[in-house]
């Protein structure tokens, strides 16, 4: 992938991803992408090691003093870990980040699909940032600020190749402050 906003043939691919309904007119894709696949394992990090900490607690005390509801409770741990992964699943099918030549969007949700937008020439800033557990992977998240000190108006989260899809995401924002 080169850091440019024309559309390479991976991109356009993923094209099928935008849902027309959103494009308006004269709005070009420039890069359509899905996050990450690590974004199932990472969004569930903390109930995991949440559901890690009580079984190993639940192991401890049993040495001590045997309890009959350890294997309940060891198995309620596992169908909370493979829920919450199941649901994280569920979210990764309903993300899509979407490039244009005027907006970059964040599109959420299956049921009821909820998108962030903001017009490329409003974006002050595009910043690149990785959690420790992004790092580990190798993957990142970038966010879109339109004010100084307002909340990013878009996220990316847990992309593949970070500093590839940032480059072009500065791409498109120059040139859509320049034309």
């Amino acid at each position: 992938m080169t850091p440019s906003a024309e559309p390479t043939s991976q991109q356009t691919a993923a094209v099928h991803l935008v849902p027309a309904s959103l494009l308006q007119d004269g709005e070009i894709v420039i890069l359509a992408i899905k996050p990450s696949s690590w974004y199932v394992l990472i969004s569930s990090l903390p109930v995991l090691a949440s559901a890690a900490v009580v079984a190993a607690v639940v192991y401890v005390v049993n040495v001590y003093r045997p309890a009959t509801h350890e294997g309940l409770i060891w198995s309620l741990c596992v169908a909370v870990a493979l829920l919450r992964m199941v649901l994280a699943c569920w979210q990764w099918l309903g993300r899509t980040y979407v490039l244009t030549n005027l907006r970059i969007v964040s599109i959420r949700g299956l049921a009821r699909v909820r998108w962030d937008a903001a017009a490329l020439s409003k974006v002050r800033q595009a910043m690149p940032a990785a959690s420790l557990p992004e790092r580990l992977v190798g993957v990142g998240s970038i966010y879109c600020m339109v004010g100084s000190d307002d909340p990013p108006a878009v996220s990316w989260n847990t992309v593949a190749r970070p500093a590839e899809v940032h480059e072009i995401v500065l791409d498109a924002i120059g040139r859509a402050r320049r034309g």
